[in-house]
């Protein structure tokens, strides 16, 4: 009864990092010098979802120059990795780069004379007057907590409370016009890559046939299907459809209808025995714990799944405090990814290693994402990343930034 009174007050309530054992900073930290590298990067396989097709991407990386009271400096760095138009939220690469405009100037604010950075919540601080830009604030975010791993000789992973030397990994396979050409994609995948599962974008009309042919030839694969948003939850057509795809033993269906309707998720779909998981509807804490408390009411915890990407939710505090609520409460999670480089894709490993993300994470592909990366990716083997041991994200300094 105790336990149960404190979890729910805890489900109502900020973390604090002590709580949710985040090592942080706690000496004075001085912004010395804040930059944005820009850098355009060619995909090596073109990406398509229900939404969009894309083939080059442009990401930004914020590097932050702290000095110590000693006078001694470390730079730390971050990535921001937007679409190249906003299909998947409101955010694109011209959004990211205007936020940035506001964010930068933000943290060197006060000039020699400004109050020191003593913690993750005095960092944010700084910017939090900006409203919304999540992806933009999550690479400035990822640069602190690079630069605070150099400080206390630490990787990322450990500073998060991270205890998993490796992580399950899978792929996330795009929309193809036929179903043998999916079918081709999935073969590597599985019988090549060995990914610990596999996920497939799927929109009215490219759905049942194409889940149907994996599933023939692959009966035993950990299997989900991604829609984006595709379908009207109030369309019976489109429901009927949702609820066949329980015929397929899958994980979860991530993301079916509207980014901005959480509570239908829930009301509309509780019949459905395959889990829903949340992806776009997640924008931080608070729509987490929505949720949550509509899943218990409509629905059961153990059929809600929450997609969580740190650029979605505005960074990897808020995306450790969700996936610590979500444990809290029953509820699986997992690490999306945003087409990363090797930067922005190795701290989503360092976040996977904590206990709470308990299902792969999108973290693999058929091939290098970029013809031209900033650095090599973690190492991988057999549905597996290792996580980086190295202080910071474990990457030395990134190429060409």
């Amino acid at each position: 009864m105790i336990r149960a009174a404190q979890d729910a007050a805890q489900a109502t309530r900020d973390f604090r990092p002590e709580e949710i054992g985040v090592v942080d900073n706690t000496e004075p930290l001085f912004v010395q010098e804040a930059s944005v590298h820009q850098r355009e990067m060619k995909l090596r396989i073109p990406f398509e979802s229900p939404r969009g097709r894309f083939d080059t991407l442009v990401r930004f990386y914020p590097s932050l120059t702290f000095r110590l009271a000693d006078g001694s400096l470390v730079t730390g760095r971050g990535e921001c990795s937007p679409l190249s138009a906003p299909w998947y939220s409101y955010e694109c690469h011209n959004s990211v780069a205007t936020a940035l405009g506001y964010l930068i100037p933000s943290l060197t604010a006060g000039g020699p004379g400004q109050a020191p950075v003593t913690g993750i919540d005095s960092f944010i601080r700084r910017y939090r007057w900006v409203q919304g830009h999540p992806t933009a604030k999550a690479g400035v975010e990822g640069a602190y907590w690079d630069a605070v791993g150099k400080i206390h000789g630490m990787a990322v992973s450990r500073l998060w409370g991270g205890s998993r030397q490796s992580v399950e990994t899978g792929t996330s396979l795009g929309l193809e016009p036929t179903i043998q050409a999916l079918m081709n994609k999935v073969a590597i995948a599985v019988e090549e890559l060995q990914v610990a599962r596999v996920k497939v974008k799927i929109k009215p009309g490219r759905d049942l046939d194409y889940v149907a042919a994996i599933r023939a030839r692959y009966p035993a694969i950990r299997l989900q299907v991604d829609a984006n948003g595709a379908y009207d939850l109030f369309r019976p057509a489109h429901l009927a459809t949702l609820k066949r795809l329980d015929e397929f033993n899958l994980m979860m269906i991530e993301q079916p209808g509207p980014n901005d309707d959480i509570i239908d998720h829930a009301r509309t779909l509780a019949g459905l025995a395959t889990p829903i998981c949340l992806d776009e509807s997640i924008l931080g804490l608070a729509h987490a714990r929505h949720a949550i408390e509509l899943w218990k009411q409509y629905s059961d915890l153990t059929k809600l799944v929450i997609n969580i990407k740190p650029p979605r939710v505005g960074g990897y505090f808020e995306a450790i405090k969700i996936a610590r609520l979500c444990f809290l409460n029953g509820v699986s999670v997992w690490c999306g990814g945003m087409y990363e480089s090797a930067l922005g894709k190795t701290a989503n490993v360092h976040f996977s290693a904590r206990a709470e993300v308990d299902l792969p994470g999108d973290h693999v592909s058929l091939a290098p994402y970029f013809v031209d990366d900033v650095a090599d990716s973690p190492r991988y083997g057999a549905g597996r990343l290792r996580v980086p041991t190295g202080p910071g994200w474990g990457l030395g300094h990134p190429r060409g930034l």
